[in-house]
This record gives C-alpha cells, structure tokens and sequence, in this order.
C-alpha cells in the first residue's frame, strides 16, 4: 500500500484543508479534491490501491464539512 497518500491526508486536514469532492473513475481510480478555505489553496490526491482508497475514504468522512 502507498502510505504516502495517507499521510498527505493528514498533513492536508491538519493545515486547514476540507475535502470538497472526492469521485471513483471506471478504471479503479480515486481522486480527492481538497480545499483551504482560508488561503484559497487547493491540493487533489488520486490513488489505485483498494486498500488506501478505503482507508482515505475512511478519514475523509470522519472529517467531513457535513
């Protein structure tokens, strides 16, 4: 598993950012779009791992706008 991914995850929440989007491509790809309200930055993460994109499915709703 690319626990990269993980950890920007957390490195992205932990500076502000909120997910606004995240979608699952036919092919098996994820993206995650993300959004500091703040500082108007943007960041996306994509991932093909099972694993890590229910891992990081998993982060993204415990963390939620909603």
């Amino acid at each position: 598993m690319e626990k990269r991914n993980l950890k920007q995850l957390e490195n992205l929440f932990n500076s502000g950012f909120k997910c606004i989007k995240y979608e699952d491509e036919a092919n098996g790809e994820f993206k995650a779009y993300f959004k500091n309200f703040e500082t108007e930055k943007i960041d996306t993460i994509v991932s093909n791992d099972k694993d890590e994109i229910n891992k990081m499915k998993q982060l993204i709703d415990e963390n939620s706008l909603y």
